[in-house]
């Protein structure tokens, strides 16, 4: 259930990432990116990649790092499928993943 969380925080992270370019922003909500949301995005993002590289590396000590490095690379195959194919599917997928890492998130901290 911790990876799930680790991988869950990457792709979450790299969905932020793209959401902070212009462009994709605006196929994704039909309206212009400010500064102050590309920014907010930029953040959210940032903190989510660290919070899971120190989870992989904290869990699965010398092979987190590795671990860490499968996940991203996974991650942005999947936001790089959703954004150039499925850009409609983008909103669902941001609420399933933020709602995959608040499930995960609850469920180790009850255990």
């Amino acid at each position: 259930m911790i990876d799930l969380l680790s991988f869950s925080l990457c792709l979450f992270s790299f969905n932020c990432f793209a959401l902070a370019k212009f462009n994709h922003f605006k196929d994704v909500f039909k309206k212009r990116l400010t500064e102050l949301q590309r920014k907010q995005l930029l953040t959210i993002a940032w903190i989510s990649i660290l919070l899971s590289l120190a989870i992989c590396v904290e869990t699965q000590s010398g092979y987190g790092g590795l671990l860490f490095c499968g996940f991203m690379s996974l991650s942005v195959l999947i936001v790089t499928i959703f954004y150039n194919l499925l850009t409609r599917l983008v909103k669902v997928f941001s609420v399933l993943n933020a709602v995959l890492i608040t499930v995960s998130g609850l469920f180790l901290a009850l255990n």
